[in-house]
């Protein structure tokens, strides 16, 4: 082929390829936003949960309905008022989204009139979307346009990030100093570990640690329970039986009484049906000897809840740990031990433990590391391959021209039907692969963070969050790069490998087509997000045919989906980084990745206000380790300019590239120093934290109530710059943690110790259920139908006001004592209010 026709071959190749993923795309976008606004108030469940399944305070008001209706009022909603129903790591993920729509959309405005035409008119021979990139500048002196850009890109992404480094900081401090978090398990407890035998007990513990403000009020020493942990998850498996059994008995007797009574004779003479009771195999399925399953599983959990009972009668039978819970009376003494004693852990709520995580010494989680690292090291490698693989998906027309396969012969010539198909496999496929593959990657290395010895579900989603960048950033921004690039030179570099450095400069922006189909594909995702087809699903078949007793049906009607913290950011990271990098190489990325992150900003405030439940609580800590993690897309894209620079022959552009790439590194170090107290906010800075009485260790009063009270008066509303104390800005005025009543006595004991027997639950069905439930009884089994019935077609049917306490959450048990304090808090300021306006009358 002539040279002429292997550009236009080449331009029509990548036309087709960003086209046909737009299109594909753009349709399976608005496709299944429209299905969504179908179901949506069809299904609250799925759509709504948090309108009534979360406590009342944190609930949401319905959407309307109607297409797109429910656009508006989500963005609607105050910050002030986001804040307070979602949480600290919900709303700053949201300002994660929203910080970089702005950026990218202010990177639109300069770099779409500028770049564009800089690389367009006049200048090399590039063909389609290459044409638009950097690798199409011939005259060196157009690079001043992308130096001066990235300058000013680079100082635009250091100011947001200072901004909203800072603000997060503040918040988090805020939300540490409300009354909620100060007085809460969380705030007031930490965990030693590494504890010498000599000191392993209450007594030398307590006067050890007693030394902080305001002295130890509670200690748990952690034992082993694997013994009881087995014995108890025998119980609820045989709970489960025996429910399932109960209830085809009961909804079957149901089924033949209804056909007796429509005999006049037997309704007359009042007989009952003779239902068959359900059995099971005694021990083999199906050969095994037949037995009454009700009287069965019975006894058997008559006989294991003694054997519970007994093993709970003395928690020191049990082996000891070398670890332990210590409560303090006051948040500052558990702050202060948690920053001198090593090693620590604070900032835990008894809901996030992973209990048999505590069995390990600091030695064995050390080796753990060291395994989980090597472990990582070798995915990396092994999905380089993977990774290189895919990307030659992408530049097949290219290969097509040095490789003698017969298949891609055709590829050549490709044209009509034959020209789309390659467009969508070289578009769309290497896109959807390299996702599939970044999933696999997602459950290996959520198995490792665990493995690595981490003792709260938060720890995990931390560390899985920087294992998962790191993939991405080698092998999605890095190696894909390098190999779209080196493949789509290879023609060249065969016929003139003298012009290697050349051919090169040219081919590696020609990469950036592969990454504008990687970005657009995030459109399709972002639909599948808000449109929950797996929980729509799961539910849909759940309840049609696999749950069918009260339990099973409440448990699926209460569990409502969850943000997967560890999973959650790196993926918009990677495409924050991505946009940074070829934000001069190839601007056409720009408003694309703008969409990106508006898209997403909408959709999940959507689900963090209706969809999502609040679990694994870190306080918001992943959000300063996503913002540091930007800095690696912002040297990778200085890095790249400055190479591009030197390739093209630009060697004052690139001294100065090397500048700034200088300068970048010291605002880095500059940031992390001036947050020097609080890199990471894990801890409180002592001026927050408050006056201490040296003499009598007690807190006396603290900088944020200081400011607080100020601003009543009116004292301290001169101090503009002062975030802590402008009502222009978001505020945490209230937390939302439970306290320690809520918990009970045991918050820090291993669930298995205080376990207690659960109720047998059946439905009600006015017949026999309560002869049952006396039977149950009888043999020492608690039992209730409360809060079911069936309904005329036999299926079981819950009234969710009227569910057992036993088997309700919080939001739907009785207010907590953290709810009452904050009413009783809300009315005493509302009654300072009125004083203060009679006063002034």
């Amino acid at each position: 082929m002539s040279d002429q026709a292997n550009e236009q071959q080449s331009a029509d190749s990548s036309i087709s390829t960003f086209t046909s993923s737009l299109i594909f795309n753009a349709v399976i976008t608005i496709v299944i936003f429209v299905a969504f606004d179908i179901l949506r108030k069809r299904n609250k469940k799925v759509y709504e949960p948090r309108t009534y399944l979360v406590p009342e305070r944190n609930r949401s008001e319905p959407l309307p309905p109607g297409l797109f209706a429910w656009v508006l009022p989500v963005l609607r909603i105050p910050d002030d008022e986001v804040i307070k129903r979602i949480g600290l790591d919900s709303y700053m993920f949201l300002r994660f989204m929203r910080m970089f729509m702005i950026i990218f959309s202010i990177f639109s405005v300069f770099g779409l009139p500028i770049l564009l035409p800089v690389n367009f008119v006049n200048q090399g021979n590039n063909q389609g979307l290459e044409k638009f990139t950097i690798g199409n500048i011939r005259n060196p002196k157009r690079l001043w346009s992308h130096v001066i850009l990235a300058w000013l890109f680079s100082g635009i992404l250091m100011y947001y990030i200072y901004r909203e480094l800072n603000t997060f900081i503040r918040l988090r401090h805020e939300y540490h100093t409300t009354d909620e978090y100060r007085n809460s398990p969380r705030a007031t407890t930490i965990l030693v570990t590494g504890i010498p035998n000599e000191m392993n007990n209450s007594e030398s513990l307590k006067e050890l640690f007693d030394l902080f403000p305001g002295g130890v009020k509670q200690i748990w020493l952690n034992r082993d329970p694997s013994k009881l942990t087995n014995v108890t998850a025998k119980r609820e498996a045989i709970v489960f039986n025996l429910e399932g059994a109960a209830t085809n008995y009961i909804t079957q007797y149901a089924k033949d009484l209804s056909k007796s009574q429509s005999k006049e004779s037997n309704a007359e003479n009042g007989n009952s049906p003779n239902t068959k009771r359900p059995q099971h195999s005694s021990k083999l399925p199906i050969i095994g000897k037949k037995v009454d399953s009700l009287e069965t599983y019975s006894n058997e959990l008559s006989d294991i809840n003694k054997q519970i009972s007994e093993l709970q009668k003395d928690p020191n039978d049990f082996k000891r740990l070398n670890s332990a819970f210590i409560q303090f009376n006051d948040y500052v003494g558990s702050q202060l031990a948690a920053t001198l004693t090593i090693p620590k852990l604070n900032n835990i709520s008894p809901d996030d433990i992973i209990w048999e995580n505590l069995n390990l010494t600091n030695n064995q989680r050390m080796i753990r590391r060291v395994i989980s690292i090597s472990i990582v090291t070798g995915l990396v490698i092994v999905w380089m391959t993977a990774v290189t693989f895919v990307a030659s998906i992408s530049t097949l027309s290219e290969l097509a021209k040095i490789l003698p396969f017969p298949f891609l012969k055709g590829l050549n010539n490709a044209q009509g039907n034959l020209k789309v198909v390659v467009g969508i496999i070289q578009g769309i496929l290497p896109a959807v692969a390299l996702n599939i593959l970044m999933m696999v990657l997602v459950i290996v290395l959520r198995l490792l963070s665990k493995f690595e010895g981490n003792v709260t579900n938060s720890g995990v989603d931390l560390s899985l969050q920087g294992k998962y960048f790191f993939h991405l950033v080698v092998n999605v921004l890095l190696v894909t790069t390098f190999a779209n690039g080196i493949f789509k030179s290879l023609p060249e570099l065969i016929k003139n490998p003298t012009q290697a450095v050349e051919i090169l400069a040219n081919n590696l922006p020609r990469a950036s087509t592969f990454f504008l189909t990687y970005v657009l594909l995030t459109m399709t995702a972002c639909a599948l997000e808000i449109f929950q087809i797996a929980p729509l699903i799961v539910n849909f078949v759940f309840r049609k045919f696999l749950v069918k007793t009260p339990r099973k049906i409440w448990d699926l009607e209460k569990t409502m989906p969850f943000q997967d913290w560890g999973t959650g950011f790196p993926p918009h990271i990677i495409i924050a980084c991505i946009g940074i990098v070829y934000s001069t190489i190839q601007p056409i990325v720009l408003p694309i990745v703008a969409i990106h992150f508006a898209l997403y900003y909408l959709v999940y405030r959507h689900q963090f206000l209706y969809v999502y439940d609040k679990l694994n609580q870190t306080g918001g800590l992943l959000f300063p380790k996503g913002i540091y993690e930007v800095f690696a897309g912002i040297f990778i894209f200085q890095l790249t300019l400055i190479g591009l620079m030197f390739l093209n022959e630009g060697f004052a552009q690139g001294i100065l590239s090397i500048i700034l790439f200088v300068l970048s590194i010291g605002v880095l170090l500059a940031i992390r120093h001036i947050f020097k107290h609080n890199p990471k906010a894990d801890f409180l800075p002592v001026d927050l934290m408050g006056i201490i009485d040296m003499k009598t260790r007690k807190l006396l009063v603290g900088k944020h109530q200081n400011k607080q009270e100020s601003i009543r008066n009116d004292d301290g509303n001169n101090d503009e710059n002062d975030d802590y104390v402008r009502t222009d800005v978001v505020h945490i005025n209230e937390g939302d943690e439970k306290d320690l009543d809520d918990y009970g006595y045991n918050a820090f004991t291993h669930p298995a110790f205080v376990s207690t027997q659960p109720s047998v639950w059946i439905p009600d069905d006015q017949n026999i259920s309560d002869d049952m439930i006396n039977k149950f009884r009888k043999d020492g089994i608690k039992a209730t139908n409360h809060g079911t019935s069936l309904d005329k077609n036999y299926k079981v049917v819950l009234d969710i006001d009227k569910i057992p306490l036993e088997f309700r959450d919080d939001q739907f048990a009785k207010k907590t004592k953290a709810e009452k304090k904050r009413e009783l808090k809300q009315l005493n300021k509302r009654i300072n209010d009125i004083e203060e306006e009679i006063g002034e009358m």
